[in-house]
């Protein structure tokens, strides 16, 4: 039955959503989001100035720690098959992976780097959460991801990012 939603969904987007303009946005957004380049850049970024080094060591702990617990643990002990291998039918427009579905690491990575900036910084934070979310969606605009992989990538991505900030900020 969750299946049966998280296609009704996929398949609405393909059908009321895509575009040429709409597909390079989010192509964009999704490329952002590969192996959670943004965020590492981000934080070696924050390394390089002493008033934000704490931070950025904290951004990137967490990362490697979303990044063990969702690519490394549970896409291998799920090994949920992605939206187009269930149904070849649909138009890609981005290459396929070959990886697997759940959780969704793009959503993982944004969402703990977001939630963990607006742990220190709302402004920056909340910035950083639009991107997640458009990062997110990215998944399901090319069909990479069901949405509930996105759901649960942006859950355990928040979880880590919020336990992360108030970690770090002690």
């Amino acid at each position: 039955m969750i299946t049966r939603f998280d296609f009704w969904i996929l398949d609405f987007i393909q059908a009321h959503v895509v575009s040429p303009v709409l597909t390079s946005f989010f192509e964009l957004f999704t490329r952002l989001g590969n192996n959670g380049t943004l965020w590492i850049l981000l934080g070696i970024g924050l390394l390089c100035f002493q008033k934000t080094r704490k931070m950025g060591v904290g951004l990137l702990v967490c990362l490697a720690i979303e990044n063990t617990l969702c690519s490394t643990i549970l896409k291998p002990l799920v090994a949920r098959p992605r939206p187009f291998v269930q149904n070849p039918e649909v138009t890609m427009l981005i290459p396929k992976l070959s990886s697997y579905s759940f959780p969704s690491g793009h959503s993982a990575s944004s969402f703990c780097a977001a939630v963990y900036l607006f742990g220190w910084n709302k402004k920056a934070g909340s910035l950083a959460l639009i991107v997640a979310a458009l990062i997110a969606f990215s998944r399901l605009y090319f069909y990479m991801h069901f949405p509930t992989d996105v759901l649960c990538g942006a859950l355990l991505g928040s979880i880590i990012g919020y336990l992360g900030a108030r970690a770090f900020r002690k």
